[in-house]
């Protein structure tokens, strides 16, 4: 499956006083790699939000494996779970760089949004956004192809 990846190194300001990451920051990692995303992905959405749209978060959850510490790297990879044409559910897996490179999963989470009107009612994904999280489907169709599918309400086999 195709996944979008976000690195990060962590300071102080991620532990608590015991000196492991605080399990709030998990949470906020899955929202700044799905804004990562957007800003490489789909840059023109911060139009889309002056104008009063949004990305609302319905449903977002995180379940815990391994500790994670201060100056340690990490790496999140968000893969897409499902794709509608007002929203999608994305799964978020959370990896601690090892000095010998391998990689120890921490934490496995999962986020459902929706897209919003400036009214703050269910809206249709914008075709560039859309078709942006598309190329992320799994799928042995070429990503082109496999978006302008998904666009036009074909399944995703």
């Amino acid at each position: 499956m195709r996944h979008f990846e976000y690195r990060l190194a962590l300071g102080l300001q991620e532990t608590n006083v015991v000196g492991n990451v605080y399990f709030a920051n998990y949470f906020l990692w899955q929202g700044k790699c799905r804004e990562e995303f957007l800003r490489r992905h789909a840059p023109q959405v911060l139009e889309e939000f002056k104008a009063g749209f949004g990305m609302i978060t319905r449903e977002c959850s995180c379940v815990f494996h391994q500790e994670a510490f201060a100056f340690q790297e990490i790496l999140i990879r968000m893969a897409l779970e499902r794709l509608t044409r007002t929203g999608m559910s994305m799964t978020f897996d959370y990896y601690r760089q090892e000095p010998d490179g391998s990689l120890t999963r921490l934490a496995q989470g999962r986020q459902e949004a929706i897209w919003v009107s400036p009214e703050h009612r269910v809206a249709l994904l914008p075709d560039y956004l859309y078709e942006a999280i598309a190329q992320y489907a799994a799928s042995t169709r070429a990503p082109a192809q496999r978006a302008a599918d998904l666009l036009h309400g074909r399944p995703d086999s």
